[in-house]
């Protein structure tokens, strides 16, 4: 299985929504999805699910072999295949985090166990920042998929997200390398329009691309839809159609050596 997690610096820069919106769009070309949403806050469900409420159990649940893995697992949007975190109370989530941490491989092991076709495209939905979940999520990883704001404080935290990659995945001789994802972006205001344009400088060519500032997506989140069924004519549904051929293509090339992804362009400037 390919492992694509959906990461960030810092909260509030739309990382579900990209993750969830993603996987709905690959489904759409073709591949098969599995969906994992590796957050304690469990909000994938409320992009993917067909039924939000029926996924208060899930990954932590079957970690702890309360059920099956292919229980814990739904039918969601567009054919994607959906595995909820679960709703946990904090000592449950404190004693998985407290599993994960001594098994640091437990991810990458795990997803053999799933029972589902070896060509399922698999993107992973983590908390911000460093975590043990991001920590997992890298391990397991053939590429990332970094979600960003056009904004001063994403650009500043960049370097967090980045020094855990290349701490996680760049040493590794199959890893494909990071993908950038500017979100939220609205060009008629001046300050994000011009670290849009610092950022594209600095970020090709891993930029996939860009998703608009777009009512369509929180209108869609609202009707719990992906923004491709609720306005498949809007700017937003056209971004991540971009961005998902993109990031296909970027699947179908060769991976990289080890000593050409050694770092990204950002992190490449930042030690000059």
């Amino acid at each position: 299985m390919v492992v694509v997690p959906v990461i960030s610096s810092k909260g509030g820069v739309g990382k579900t929504t990209v993750a969830a919106n993603l996987a709905t769009t690959l489904a759409a070309r073709g591949r098969q999805v599995l969906a994992i949403d590796l957050d304690p806050q469990n909000a994938l469900r409320f992009h993917l699910a067909n039924d939000p409420r029926g996924c208060e159990e899930g990954l932590v649940a079957a970690a702890s072999g309360q059920l099956p893995w292919t229980q814990a697992m739904r039918p969601a949007h567009g054919g994607v295949v959906l595995l909820p975190f679960g709703t946990v109370d904090d000592e449950r989530q404190i004693g998985f985090e407290h599993d994960l941490s001594r098994h640091p491989g437990w991810l990458a092991d795990t997803r053999a166990r799933f029972g589902l076709s070896a060509d399922m495209l698999v993107v992973v939905d983590t908390p911000p920042g460093p975590t043990v979940y991001l920590q997992q999520a890298l391990r397991a990883a053939d590429l990332c998929v970094i979600a960003v704001l056009a904004d001063a404080g994403s650009f500043a935290t960049l370097p967090i997200v980045e020094r855990m990659v290349d701490k996680y995945c760049r040493s590794r001789a199959d890893y494909r390398g990071s993908a950038y994802v500017i979100n939220q972006v609205d060009p008629g205001q001046r300050l994000n329009h011009d670290v849009l344009a610092v950022l594209r400088a600095r970020l090709q060519p891993e930029l996939l691309g860009v998703l608009h500032l777009d009512a369509s997506v929180s209108e869609a989140l609202a009707s719990a839809l992906p923004v491709q069924r609720y306005a498949p004519l809007s700017q937003a549904a056209e971004d991540v159609s971009v961005i998902a051929d993109r990031l296909l293509a970027r699947l179908a090339a060769p991976a990289p050596s080890p000593t050409s992804a050694h770092a990204s362009p950002l992190r490449q400037e930042t030690t000059r």
